[in-house]
């Protein structure tokens, strides 16, 4: 069996980017750059007021004296109001610079009388000035491939007036759930031995919240031709979850009929991991394919420890793997042998610490357990029971705090 450490990077090895798209600008907060985005125009456009107040000039105001009001300017104006000499102009924030201006007096720094305006306080030459090109000169390299677009980058396009952006394309993601027992999760009643497909919709959710497209196919029932058929199918998406089938038993079919579609590109079966060792990997064609446990807690796990990268993988992140921070614990945790071990768990915070609460139920067949968790504890192979008090390392799902494997 591989290690977590093996089988991630079996999986990263064998995944890229995706190939790149035009999408309008909205459509592409969080999705990554593929192509570096270089300025086309001053930013500002033009010299304008940081503040409101009075445009002047400078040396009128060392002169001393009160200096006439002689007009306004607000943002928006579009007449070229010119600063006569030994005037001053009404400016607002964001208002064009008059020519002949060479300073802002701040409003607060002002007093205006019947013989016009006097400093209280004199500004620097040049003061309360946004010059032209000061932010953003033309041919400049604003924004470099690669990385997630921010609102604050998307301001910065629609200030250069990109209304559509070129960024990485979102993975397709088929999900497909094999089982005789399985029934929509609508279905009115359920007979004795029959389960709600819960796995696809939670599979379905998580890929949706990392910015993916989930697509989930009809249940398949355990039956070798209907498997062939829709996983053939489904290897047209960029990616592809199967959640059951993996195993060894009679009615697993899934593991083999992905070994025959994958051919040399069989990557792995089994991880040294509790819950989720009977994961499956491979490659068909172009598409990534995780086969996943069929208990509901080792499908989800399984998918936030490898699924989850590959898929931030695929839309261009570099930065794909949960960052383990430091805990203590604030109950006992037991021990792990052979394999590593992701308990379900809590946090809270004391005094500036995170504190783990693990003690829930830890079955692989419990959904409660994972739907009320919000990281997962970490304990390594051959490493002994711990108690409360001692530290732990935990991966948060509740803070998306990436980085690179």
């Amino acid at each position: 069996m591989l290690t977590p450490a093996q089988a991630l990077k079996s999986i990263l090895q064998r995944v890229g980017p995706l190939e790149a798209e035009r999408v309008p600008l909205l459509d592409a907060v969080d999705r990554v750059l593929a192509e570096p985005v270089v300025a086309d125009r001053l930013l500002p456009a033009w010299d304008n007021s940081a503040m409101d107040g009075y445009a002047v000039r400078h040396a009128d105001l060392l002169r001393g004296g009160a200096l006439p009001v002689v007009g306004e300017i607000a943002a928006g104006c579009t007449d070229e109001i010119p600063l006569p000499p030994g005037k001053a102009l009404r400016i607002f924030t964001g208002a064009a610079m008059p020519p002949g201006a060479d300073t802002v007096l701040m409003q607060e720094d002002a007093q205006v009388g019947e013989a016009g305006l006097v400093a209280t306080e004199l500004p620097a030459p040049g003061a309360n000035i946004r010059k032209a090109g000061s932010d953003v000169q033309p041919g400049q390299t604003v924004i470099e491939p690669g990385r997630p677009l921010t609102p604050g980058d998307v301001g910065l396009l629609a200030a250069l007036g990109r209304s559509q952006v070129t960024v990485v394309r979102r993975p397709v993601v088929a999900i497909v759930s094999t089982g005789d027992e399985l029934r929509p999760i609508d279905a009115a009643e359920l007979a004795r031995g029959q389960i709600r497909n819960s796995n696809a919709w939670m599979l379905a959710a998580a890929v949706k919240a990392l910015g993916g497209v989930p697509r989930i196919v009809p249940v398949v029932p355990d039956d070798r031709d209907a498997v062939d058929q829709a996983l053939f199918h489904a290897t047209r998406a960029d990616a592809l979850l199967t959640t059951g089938g993996v195993s060894v038993g009679d009615h697993d079919h899934v593991g083999h009929a992905l070994r025959e579609l994958a051919g040399p590109d069989f990557a792995f079966w089994k991880v040294a991991i509790k819950p989720g060792k009977p994961l499956l990997f491979c490659t068909v064609g172009h598409c990534a394919v995780f086969g996943l446990p069929g208990n509901p807690v080792s499908a989800g796990v399984t998918f936030e420890l490898f699924a989850r990268p590959a898929l931030l993988r695929l839309m261009g992140h570099t930065r794909v793997v949960r960052r383990a921070v430091p805990a203590v614990l604030d109950a006992p945790l037991p021990g792990a042998k052979g394999r590593q071990i992701y308990a379900r768990a809590t946090l809270r915070e004391v005094d500036g610490a995170l504190h783990v609460d693990p003690s829930r139920t830890q079955s692989s067949g419990a959904l409660s357990s994972l739907a009320a968790a919000d990281c997962l504890v970490i304990t390594p192979p051959n490493t002994p029971a711990k108690g409360a008090g001692e530290a732990v390392q935990v991966l948060r799902l509740d803070v998306d705090d990436r980085v690179a494997p």
